[in-house]
């Protein structure tokens, strides 16, 4: 009996042991979870719209892009302001809606920057004549860009510069005089004289382009 008692106590020590060893290990686990720190998530936001990009050009709106590509240029009656040969009188000697030697008058572009931002423009203006007779270079028309003050056969736009125009109703404005000279001698009668006779089967036509570049100012 003695033997057996003996034998015990090692295995009751070692049961001691490893229970102790399991309870400072879930203390432990139990401390470091108390170690904890403040912790947020944070976001905000902000809006931005784009400004708008809107002309108008002779009256016609282009508010939209596939009106600003549906042509890249405008066309202008050069019968709108007909005069006489005085430049003041109304002209009533010719039929309403034709050229005729001494015939003068005048058309504008007009541009207006609806946009919400700053902007330059180029206008261009050129000539096109067709249906003229065998021998006939042109038809003699001259043009003024600076008020009357000097003519030509060609046609200057006076902007050959990017000229600036504001943001929100700025405006701009482009004058183009022209005129039939009457006389030009008899050389400019025999060609006056063939372009109507010209005009009782195929009308020599003169049609007046103004192409217009808009471009944000960065």
């Amino acid at each position: 009996m003695v033997h057996t008692k003996l034998r015990l106590k090692p295995k009751v020590k070692k049961i001691t042991f490893l229970v102790l060893l399991a309870i400072v290990a879930v203390g432990s686990y139990f401390i470091s979870g108390t170690f904890a720190k403040y912790t947020s998530g944070i976001s905000g936001y902000d809006d931005a719209n784009v400004a708008k990009w809107s002309w108008t050009i002779n009256d016609t709106v282009i508010d939209t892009y596939e009106k600003a590509t549906a042509s890249n240029a405008f066309t202008f009656d050069l019968f709108e302001t007909v005069k006489d040969s005085d430049g003041t009188s109304t002209e009533s000697d010719v039929e309403s809606g034709y050229l005729a030697p001494g015939m003068t008058g005048a058309f504008e572009v007009e541009l207006v920057n609806n946009s919400e931002v700053n902007a330059t423009y180029t206008i261009e203006i050129s000539e096109t004549q067709t249906n003229k007779p065998a021998g006939v270079s042109r038809i003699p028309i001259e043009y003024s860009t600076d008020g009357g003050t000097t003519w030509s056969t060609t046609i200057t736009s006076g902007n050959s510069s990017a000229t600036n125009i504001a943001k929100g109703g700025g405006t701009a404005t482009k004058a183009v005089k022209w005129r039939w000279v009457y006389t030009t001698g008899d050389e400019g009668d025999a060609t006056d004289t063939q372009l109507g006779f010209a005009a009782n089967t195929t009308r020599p036509n003169v049609r007046i382009i103004a192409t217009i570049v808009v471009t944000q100012v960065d």
